[in-house]
């Protein structure tokens, strides 16, 4: 499971960086804190199912690409 949920953050990093964000930003977009963006990029924290489906959405990513079970 912690290769896992490092692989989603991982990804979710690579996304933000693109889109030239910080965690602080990326964090008030989602409604989250900036502790709970840095938490599941270095895999301590699970997302949700939902988060990752608003996460998806908000930057036209195919929500596929987030299903690693």
């Amino acid at each position: 499971e912690g290769i896992k949920m490092l692989a989603i953050g991982e990804a979710m990093k690579s996304v933000r960086k693109q889109c030239g964000l910080s965690q602080k930003e990326l964090g008030e977009t989602l409604a989250v804190s900036q502790s709970y963006i840095s938490q599941v990029e270095r895999g301590y924290e699970v997302p949700t199912p939902m988060f990752i489906k608003l996460f998806c959405l908000l930057y036209s990513i195919d929500e596929s690409n987030f299903n690693f079970g």
